[in-house]
């Protein structure tokens, strides 16, 4: 693992960001540090796939971050004003209090057991959501209607509901995406309807490149905390993406607090594949698709897309 500030100055000499401001940051509860580069806001990308290219070399994988608190001093002390290491969100999670750390490595190691495919299989059904059933088929059975010209009889989904082959807001969604498949045309089906609701956040004043002392992009939600985990514990939130790197090579370029970012190395080949994915990412950031009013359907389409990923979710 490259350690010294010398051993980085040397290794981006002749680079982009040769001569920019670095730091070395301590971590709470860890015996590990990390580098933080300055970056201008033009250079972000550039910057990050430059020490992505140097992960084998570093051992670090790079972490594009934001300074949302600004203080009038210098860059260094600025970096440190913004905590971004802070262990206090990991001890507000909804499951933390069990836990006797809340160290970086603590997380990753109860990650590395954690059961995902229990945590899908239990997400809620219609009645522990507590939704209203009824408005739930209607405003489905509206989209596909506006999209396509008509859409299923209500009669029939209400029927599976009452059988039980539909219990859950997800499964409603997955039987009329299929429907959707078996009477339209495929390229009609899986074209997008609006992906701006997935456009990245750029801010354009300039931004941290975090080299965390990880070579794993899911690990680093153990070391930077992700609003979103509060819900369900960081854990959840790194075997999600550990998940989405194995499966679609997914990785994690900017993390803004309530916001992720990633760069995918592979399209989507599936419906069912996409649609699998949306459900995943709505159980774990579910204002990406509440906010804009945006339905599973709809997310798997985007998703059969675009190599850009982004979750949201906020207070």
């Amino acid at each position: 693992m490259l350690n010294t500030l010398d051993g980085l100055i040397a290794l981006i000499k002749g680079s982009v960001i040769e001569g920019s401001e670095i730091i070395q940051i301590e971590i709470p509860e860890s015996s590990n540090y990390a580098f933080a580069i300055q970056i201008n806001a033009e250079q972000d990308i550039e910057a990050w796939e430059l020490m992505r290219s140097h992960l084998d070399l570093t051992k670090r994988y790079p972490i594009l971050v934001y300074p949302w608190v600004s203080t009038p001093s210098s860059w260094e002390n600025k970096v440190n004003d913004q905590d971004f290491f802070s262990r206090w969100y990991y001890k507000e999670e909804l499951f933390q209090g069990k836990h006797q750390s809340t160290s970086p490595e603590a997380i990753i190691s109860r990650s590395s057991t954690f059961d995902l495919e229990k945590f899908l299989a239990n997400l809620p059904t219609f009645e522990e959501d507590g939704l209203d059933v009824d408005f739930e088929i209607d405003c489905a059975l509206e989209e596909t209607k506006k999209r396509f010209g008509y859409s299923p009889e209500e009669s029939e989904i209400k029927a599976l509901i009452r059988d039980g082959e539909i219990t859950s807001q997800k499964e409603l969604e997955r039987w009329i995406f299929c429907w959707e498949l078996q009477n339209f045309s495929y390229d009609q089906v899986i074209a997008p309807v609006d992906l701006s609701y997935l456009d990245w956040f750029e801010p354009q004043s300039e931004k941290v490149l975090l080299l965390l002392p990880t070579m794993s992009s899911w690990d680093s939600l153990a070391y930077l905390h992700w609003y979103g985990a509060l819900s369900f514990g960081s854990e959840v939130a790194i075997s999600f993406l550990k998940r989405w790197h194995q499966n679609h090579n997914a990785e994690l370029m900017c993390h803004y607090g309530t916001m992720l970012q990633f760069k995918v190395g592979q399209l989507l080949k599936t419906p069912t594949e996409a649609f699998e994915l949306a459900s995943e990412q709505y159980a774990l950031a579910p204002c990406t698709l509440q906010l804009p009013g945006i339905s599973l359907r709809d997310h798997a389409r985007s998703l059969l897309s675009t190599n850009q990923w982004f979750l949201h979710e906020r207070p």
